[in-house]
């Protein structure tokens, strides 16, 4: 079984190797240094115009919608088969199959391997699921077929991380404010990284830095593009990042004078494409292209995750 999704190199036109950006967009400003792309979009505040339709929600096996307490991208990874993990609670893993209901719990309340204490995120290292437990100081790993295998402490280069995303041929770790992405030579990424927690797919990364609209695009250890908005009024402050397997990209910020966050979403070529109002972002991109993205029940108890077919 094999979790990791890759981005297509088609999709993705910031990868290096892949075609040349064509002009494209003339409100998107594009200049390169050192190999790096600086993509500046000028557009001023639009809704996004993606047309999208709600096709199902995360369901209990009797189709009854799943209720979650809280949900965010680094609690949810999906696999190549189009299933989906979410971390529950403090306890559990629920598995949802391509239909879309749970068909398996992973996980218990305690000490013992395949078991947590703090569950703080939910990832990859090759084909085994693993989850960043504080309460542990520790990866509870569960292997191809999903059976516990035993924890692994986060000693030596790992000490102290409060935050983890294997790759192939590396590691990024976030401890102590400071982003690196190799844990063998210690090398910084962004060393005041934030405040903001990082969002990882397959070998990228993407990290808002702490202050101003300024977010950074990773391979690997490698720096590939810096994006920024100037439509020549204050955006307001950067609350978070996701960064999905078709090579999106999606800044959640909270406007200035304004508590109610919104969502900002750019293109694979690093143009702004507008914005979501209501500040939710994606948590997982299914194979079938299924976008997952959370919203309050409809009755107001709790959140559910939506199933959205998108036309771009």
């Amino acid at each position: 079984m094999r979790f990791l999704l890759w981005l297509p190199c088609a999709a993705a036109l910031l990868t290096a190797g892949c075609r040349a950006t064509p002009p494209g967009d003339p409100d998107l400003t594009r200049v390169d240094s050192a190999g790096v792309r600086l993509l500046t979009s000028r557009h001023a505040e639009r809704s996004l115009a993606w047309r999208v339709e709600e096709i199902g929600l995360l369901s209990a096996a009797d189709g009854t919608p799943w209720r979650f307490d809280r949900v965010a991208p680094d609690l949810v990874q999906a696999d190549r088969a189009g299933r989906t993990y979410v971390l529950v609670g403090d306890s559990v893993i629920v598995r949802f199959g391509r239909d879309g209901r749970s068909d398996r719990v992973l996980g218990a309340r305690g000490p013992g391997a395949g078991a947590f204490l703090r569950p703080a995120s939910i990832g990859t290292q090759g084909d085994s699921l693993v989850v960043l437990d504080a309460g542990k100081g520790a990866l509870v790993r569960f292997g191809p077929s999903l059976d516990p295998l035993p924890d692994r402490p986060l000693a030596g280069a790992l000490l102290g991380a409060t935050w983890l995303r294997f790759r192939v041929g590396g590691v990024w770790r976030w401890a102590e404010g400071v982003l690196v992405g190799d844990t063998i030579s210690g090398a910084t990424l962004v060393p005041d990284a934030a405040t903001l927690r990082p969002h990882a797919v397959g070998p990228r990364l993407l990290v808002a830095e702490a202050t101003g609209y300024v977010v950074r695009l990773f391979e690997g250890p490698r720096l590939l593009a810096v994006l920024r908005r100037d439509p020549g009024t204050p955006l307001g402050r950067l609350d978070a990042v996701a960064l999905q397997s078709d090579a999106h990209m999606y800044v959640r910020r909270v406007p200035e004078g304004d508590t109610a966050a919104v969502v900002d979403v750019f293109g694979t070529d690093g143009a702004y494409r507008g914005t979501w109002a209501d500040g939710a972002l994606p948590v997982a991109l299914l194979p079938n292209g299924e976008l997952l993205r959370p919203r309050p029940a409809d009755d107001g108890v709790g959140v559910v995750i939506a199933r959205l077919r998108v036309g771009r």
